[in-house]
Parts: C-alpha cells; structure tokens; sequence
C-alpha cells in the first residue's frame, strides 16, 4: 500500500473540495439570513442543530464500522466486511425508528415558544420540527455511506457528496428567496430532502463498485452486533458527551439571550469552523491509514506521521491568530450587516478552535486503533461542567453569548493535554516491545 499516494490523493483533492464546499457555504448564509431575516435564522440554526444530535446518536456504530470495516477490506475478507455492513444498516434503522417515536412525542409535549424563547406560532414550530426529525432520521440511516468511503480509503468521495449538497442547498436557497415567501418550513424541506437524494446517489455509487460486500438481510449477525458495539459502545458514550459539549450551544443561547444572539454567535462560529473543517479533511484519510499500519506494526511510520502533524499544528496557531485579528472586517464584508459581534466572542472562538484542532491529531489514532476509554471518561467530565459553566459564564460572569463557547474550551481542555501523553506512552511501549 503506498501511504504517501493515498494521503496526498484524499487530502488534497479532499481540501480542495472542501474550499469549494465552505465558499458555498459562506455565500448560502447570508442568502439564508436576508430570506429568513435575524430571529427566524437564528430559530432556524438551533433546531437544525438540535434536530442534528440524531447524528449523534448511533450507538457509536458509524465510528466502529469505519474502523472494523477498514480493518475487513486490509485483510481483504469480504464476507466479514459485507456481514459488517449489513449488520450496522439494520442496527440504524432501528436506533432511527426509535429516535423518531421518542422525538415526535417531546415536540408535542414540550412548549416549543418557550423553549426557543421566540413569539413565532406554536404550531409552525412543531411542524418544523416534526418534518426536520423525519427527513434527518432518513439521511441518519443512509449517511452510513460515509463510513464505507472512509473505510475504503476514499474520503475525498465524501468531500465531493458535500460539495454536491452544499451547491444544490445554494441553489434551493436562492430560488426561496426569489419565489417563495418567508417561511421555516421551506428551508426545513429544502435542506432535509437534498441529504436524503445526496446519500441515496453515493451509496448507489459505492455499492455499483463494491457489489461483493453490498448488504442484505441474510448477512445481519447478531454476533456482528456485539463485535462492532464492543469497540462502539466507548463511541456512543463520547457521541453523548459531545451532544452536551457541542451541541447544546445554540440552545443555550436562544433560552438564555434570544434567538437574535444565536445568529451572531452561529456567523461567528461559522468563520472558524473553516478552521476545524480543513484539520478534520486533512486527517480523516489517516483514521484507515492508522488503522492499516497499526495491524501491520508498522509503528515508526505512525510515530513520524503524528509528528509531521505536530509540526503543521504551529503554522495553524498562526493562522488562528491571523483569523483573530481579520475577523471583524471579514464579517462585515461577508454578511454584508453590522451584527455588533464582540471581541470576547472571536478570542474564546479562536482559542476553542486551537485547542479542538489539536485534540483531533491525537483523537485519530487513538480512534483507529480502539484505544477510547481514556477520551470517554474526559469527555464524559466536560459534559458534566460543561452546561453549568456555560450558564456561569453567561449570566453570572456577564460574558453574553461569548460565555457559552468559554464553556465549552474548559469542557475540552483536558483532552488535548491528556491524549497526547496517552498516545507516546502507547507508542513508547509497543516500541519496548519490538526492540
């Protein structure tokens, strides 16, 4: 296997991809914005993000199949890898089912104004909501195509399913706002069926290409359950801790400040999530590589590729730092709007943008060999400070909505100083052991 060609191909045709895809997106929002003006959005950003944490939600079985499926296709065992697949579709689809059922009963028992602390109708609120849950439960299942790509060694085809989304979102976007009038429920239909084609496409693609390991109902195991869970269970509790850390944000603020200050906090947010975007691309393609080299020993092409990364970290703080100072102007000239963005907001965004970044050089390997019980318990004490602090900040220390993401880099601190000593000890011991 020629490591080097696989990096270059995903990374930079992936990075490339990426661009594309995020000067779409920047072009999108303020479409968006001028469509559903500043409350609405703001509305809108927190029940997208809300309605997302389904996403979260699969028992850690997108992570786990992507690492035993790379696994399968190394050792070329197509049975295995086809029993893999079809055991974690039908595992979804159920965890899917029950995700629906759970989340149409709390739409109609929760007080949806109150909850996003806005004047729109109530019942507009819950057909949103009902009609986001049912288009996102569908891609949640058909979004496994992901995994299959990953696993395959081809990330720069999901980049490329991204892009396709993102253009055909803009478009949508832009005929709303020419033809259609004012309403959530468009951009609810919009965004939630255009995932559901764009999955549909590439699973068809992968499958065409890889018919000896498409799924069926025959190849489910039940064994193959406990297999992929016993690695994805430690998945699941880090996927429920980053539904707290992560997720949680926009509500937060919407309850806490309004949904006006979500919208500043979200174009904010939105700016240097490029950031985490273009770190996650370049190192998606390692997670299989790891995974690759590891059952192979082959430790010292680990060992120096993890220190190369290292070495791209430092150039990536000054680019943050850059970011930090630009980021005013580059808002202005963006949304094309004064959002009286504060300084306090930029600076916590930039250091949880630096501190993040540098978590996932670590997160990758440990997460392609299973090493993951240590980042459970972590992420697991972030969850738990994270929300309070949050509240602290914002109401007690009077920081606004910039208190909300102040939270979230204590929730994460400690796992970027933890799993970096995690991952030398490991490879330090392996190394004893081969000498």
């Amino acid at each position: 296997m020629n490591r080097k060609k696989i990096i270059f191909k995903n990374v930079s045709l992936g990075v490339f991809y990426k661009i594309l895809n995020m000067a779409i997106v920047f072009t999108t929002i303020p479409l968006l914005l001028n469509y559903l003006e500043k409350e609405q959005y703001g509305i809108w950003v927190t029940i997208f993000s809300l309605v997302n944490i389904v996403f979260f939600v699969d028992a850690g079985i997108g992570n786990g199949l992507k690492t035993k499926l790379s696994e399968a296709l190394s050792l070329k065992n197509f049975k295995l890898a086809k029993s893999y697949i079809s055991t974690a579709y039908i595992s979804i689809f159920l965890i899917s089912v029950l995700v629906l059922c759970i989340g149409v009963a709390g739409i109609f028992l929760i007080n949806l104004q109150e909850l996003f602390n806005t004047t729109i109708a109530e019942n507009e609120l819950k057909t949103v909501l009902l009609v986001t849950l049912f288009l996102v439960t569908t891609s949640f299942v058909l979004n496994l195509y992901k995994s299959f790509y990953y696993a395959n060694q081809q990330a720069l085809k999901v980049e490329f399913a991204m892009l396709i989304y993102q253009v055909t979102v803009l478009i949508s976007t832009t005929i709303l706002l020419h033809y259609f009038p004012r309403k959530l429920l468009f951009v609810a239909l919009f965004y939630g069926s255009l995932n559901i084609l764009v999955g549909l496409a590439f699973t068809f693609l992968f499958f065409k290409k890889n018919k000896k390991i498409q799924p069926s109902i025959a190849a489910f195991s039940k064994e193959k359950v406990k297999d992929l869970m016993s690695l994805s269970l430690a998945f699941f509790g880090i996927q429920l801790c980053m539904i707290v850390i992560f997720a949680t944000d926009n509500l937060i603020i919407t309850k806490l400040l309004g949904p006006s200050d979500v919208t500043n906090y979200d174009v904010v947010y939105k700016l240097f999530q490029v950031a985490i975007t273009i770190s996650v691309i370049a190192q998606d393609p390692f997670w299989a590589l790891y995974t690759d080299a590891y059952q192979k020993q082959d430790f010292t092409w680990i060992k120096k590729t993890i220190i190369r990364l290292n070495k791209l970290f430092v150039l990536f703080v000054f680019i943050i730092v850059g970011l930090f100072f630009a980021a005013k102007p580059l808002i202005k000239i963006w949304i094309q709007r004064d959002l009286l963005i504060s300084t306090s907001l930029i600076l916590f965004m930039a250091i949880f943008v630096i501190i993040r970044v540098y978590g996932i050089i670590y997160m990758t390997f440990l997460n392609s060999i299973g090493k993951v019980k240590l980042q459970l318990w972590l992420y697991i004490f972030g969850a738990i400070i994270n929300i309070p602090l949050s509240i602290y900040f914002v109401k007690t220390v009077n920081l606004g909505n910039s208190g909300v993401i102040l939270g979230t880099v204590f929730s994460i601190l400690s796992l970027s100083l933890v799993l970096p000593i995690q991952t030398f000890q490991i490879l330090k011991k392996i190394e004893s052991k081969t000498v």
